[in-house]
């Protein structure tokens, strides 16, 4: 078995889609071995995909709970600030927000974008306020990339591009691994952080983010807040 990871490995840089692919095949070898003993193997392939998916759902990305948001310029790509450089953290102020940090392409992103789209839509009056940031240091090609899906998927929160200096442990600490981090901050200090890699976005992993927003407009749940 450890022969097969190397031979996936060997002369090549250990990306994350190859860490899982090892990893897979790791469990999946460990489970055929006790599927041969009379194991089911229905219940093989479930064990498979929950080490995955428990695997992903553990992965930090994001500020620490209570730290300070940093201020930072992005480049606005739609939005009423397009083609613009502006800091929508300083903009946004003490308002409750849904940053969206994407370092990857992930197929599912736009579900995730329209997910919180609808949730801000419904709650504005209370202040409620999101923003989407690419995060690359190729803001040429991210423009019409982020205006295509912004069109095609009719996305309303702002999308900009920032540079890469934004990931760092300094700024806003995100994991190499997470391919999208979703940052809820209120009074520009960090509440709570999700992290997703490729290919985890789906209802069920949205709902903890959802219902983070929903507490993020009223901590106290005194208030009715709209679905």
């Amino acid at each position: 078995m450890l022969n097969l990871i190397g031979t996936i490995f060997r002369g090549e840089s250990q990306s994350p889609e190859k860490f899982w692919i090892a990893a897979v095949v790791c469990v999946t070898t460990v489970l055929s071995n006790s599927i041969s003993q009379g194991e089911d193997s229905a219940a093989a392939s479930t064990a498979v995909t929950k080490t995955v998916r428990k695997s992903h759902l553990e992965l930090e990305s994001g500020p620490k709970t209570g730290s300070t948001i940093n201020q930072f310029f992005v480049r606005a790509v739609t939005g009423p600030h397009r083609n613009r450089s502006v800091c929508y953290v300083c903009r946004y102020g003490s308002r409750p927000v849904v940053m969206v940090l994407i370092q990857k392409p992930d197929p599912k992103i736009a579900t995730l974008l329209k997910a919180i789209d609808a949730v801000v839509d419904d709650n504005r009056v209370s202040g409620l306020r999101s923003f989407g940031v690419l995060v690359t240091n190729e803001s040429a090609r991210a423009v019409p990339i982020l205006q295509t899906m912004a069109f095609d998927e009719r996305i309303r929160m702002p999308l900009t591009a920032a540079t890469t200096a934004i990931a760092g442990s300094s700024c806003h600490n995100l994991h190499k691994d997470a391919a999208t981090t979703v940052i809820l901050y209120r009074n520009q200090l960090a509440v709570r952080n999700y992290a997703f890699a490729v290919g985890t976005i789906d209802q069920r992993s949205l709902k903890p983010l959802l219902d983070g927003v929903k507490q993020l407009i009223d901590p106290t749940g005194k208030t009715s807040v709209k679905p």
